[in-house]
């Protein structure tokens, strides 16, 4: 069943317990927004409306607060107030007024400002080594603080991304040859954080309870997404560990790691059939045929250049044979899910 008529469904089981008088106007009035049946989600823009001002709204804080403010004290001052009155605020939206989103929402500028606060207080105190992973090192231990002093998994996505960028990975445009780029220059240390994180988020589903039980999705797609990044780039690289990596010395380091990134893929796919995780599929499934695809272009389109055509038909077909399964998949399931009409 599809989510509209899903939500329909409920809309009218609601109706009919007020017909019942086992709830009152005022509680139907309350509870159909969760529930929309519209072709808009409002509820999904509200969040994510939040989410893109609160992002735009802390960027422009860290901008604009060190030119109009000059004193440094003025600024750690201002910064470290900005922290406590938008955690406070997103508190008291959230538990007094009810307005969950709005609340994470505010919750979120506070970890922006905390990391102001960080990064202020690192260029004051300076010594001169211009180690700025340390810094953003420094700053997802105390967001991820704050992510568990708060229950807040959003403060936890900042904190994670900052890891991300600590670790050595950046992305970026490349004006030289006109494309965007991804680097990950210590793909070992991804390898290991991808492994630490899987394990967190199986911990957390399994013992925590409450908000931060939910923490379990944000460690899974972040240990999911940079173990498969760092296997891909083993697997067009070879072993390296720094920026020292070539390819065309490297063949049986590459064959061995794209082998390991297969299993570890299916092993996703495995894990999420098992125990229904739509989130582990997805990426086992996603990251298996860019597996594929990358054996496939490493070792049999580039020793056999000259027969481009049959390349050509070959990938063409399979993206084609792809795309019809997945539709009649997600049409059968969807077909499954239809509860029979009502007499």
């Amino acid at each position: 069943m599809s989510e509209r008529r899903l939500n329909r469904a409920i809309e009218g089981e609601l109706y009919r317990l007020v017909g019942l008088k086992v709830l009152t106007f005022e509680q139907l009035h309350r509870l159909a927004p969760r529930y929309p049946t519209g072709r808009w989600n409002l509820a999904s823009l509200v969040r994510w409306f939040t989410l893109l001002g609160a992002a735009c709204l802390g960027a422009g804080l860290l901008i604009l607060v060190p030119k109009v403010v000059q004193l440094q004290n003025a600024v750690d001052v201002g910064l470290a107030l900005a922290t406590a009155g938008f955690i406070w605020g997103g508190l008291h939206l959230e538990r007094q007024r009810g307005l969950a989103k709005t609340g994470a929402a505010l919750q979120l500028l506070g970890s922006f400002a905390l990391q102001g606060l960080v990064v202020a207080l690192a260029i004051r105190f300076s010594t001169g080594s211009d180690d700025w992973p340390e810094l953003v090192a420094l700053c997802a231990g105390a967001c991820g603080v704050l992510a568990y002093a708060l229950g807040s998994r959003l403060v936890l996505i900042h904190a994670l991304i900052n890891a991300y960028a600590a670790f050595g990975a950046q992305t970026a445009y490349d004006s030289g040859w006109g494309a965007y780029e991804l680097r990950m220059d210590y793909p070992t240390r991804y390898v290991l954080a991808g492994l630490v994180a899987v394990g967190l988020a199986w911990a957390h589903a399994r013992w925590l309870r409450g908000p931060r039980q939910g923490f379990s999705r944000a460690y899974l797609h972040f240990g999911l997404l940079v173990l498969n990044l760092a296997l891909w780039f083993f697997a067009l690289f070879g072993f390296y560990d720094g920026r020292d990596y070539t390819w065309d010395d490297r063949t049986a380091s590459r064959l061995a790691f794209s082998a390991l990134w297969a299993l570890v893929t299916a092993s996703a796919l495995f894990a999420g059939s098992k125990w229904n995780l739509r989130l582990a599929r997805g990426y086992g499934l996603t990251f298996l045929i860019i597996d594929v695809y990358t054996f496939y272009f490493q070792f049999v389109v580039a020793p056999s250049g000259e027969l481009w055509f049959i390349h050509l038909l070959l990938t063409g077909g399979s993206l084609v044979a792809l795309g019809i399964w997945l539709e009649r998949r997600l049409s059968g399931r969807a077909e499954a899910v239809v509860p029979p009409p009502a007499a």
